[in-house]
């Protein structure tokens, strides 16, 4: 499974913290498993979660899925102007919180993304797996039966 840091901002993640979020859509994603550590930009800047991503799916193909909600379908076309795919959110970790700052001293050459970059095998991947301690309940999405009103929300 390939780990990334992958960024957003503090609207975004506190749907992903609450549950409400269960597909992370982009324009650029790859088809993959993924295991996403979360930077959340300001005002938290932090690193503060752990999610995992999974099935890859074109957007584009949702307009036939849920062709039979007009209003589903118009959702997904105004996502389409800006994301091309969508990943399930399988499950959601919060952990404590690494701020920037602390990232920067402890790792001289951090970079904050600007939408993600892959860890694998790096000095970051070590860091985070050894300093982030998880909190709260793990979130675990089901998607078994997603209905439409569940497609491309904001």
């Amino acid at each position: 499974m390939r780990k990334m840091l992958l960024s957003f901002k503090a609207e975004v993640y506190n749907r992903v913290a609450s549950g409400e979020k269960i597909y992370e859509h982009r324009k650029v994603f790859p088809d993959e498993p993924i295991e996403a550590y979360l930077y959340v930009s300001t005002p938290i800047k932090a690193i503060v979660g752990i999610m995992h991503l999974n099935n890859r799916t074109s957007i584009e193909k949702w307009k036939d899925t849920y062709s039979y909600d007009q209003e589903a379908v118009v959702r997904i076309d105004k996502y389409l102007e800006k994301h091309k795919y969508a990943m399930e959110i399988t499950d959601f970790q919060d952990t404590d919180r690494i701020p920037l700052e602390k990232l920067r001293q402890d790792l001289p050459g951090f970079v904050v993304p600007q939408m993600y970059y892959f860890i694998d095998d790096t000095d970051l991947l070590m860091y985070l797996q050894n300093n982030l301690k998880c909190k709260g309940k793990k979130i675990v999405h089901d998607f078994s039966n997603i209905s439409s009103d569940r497609i491309c929300k904001e």
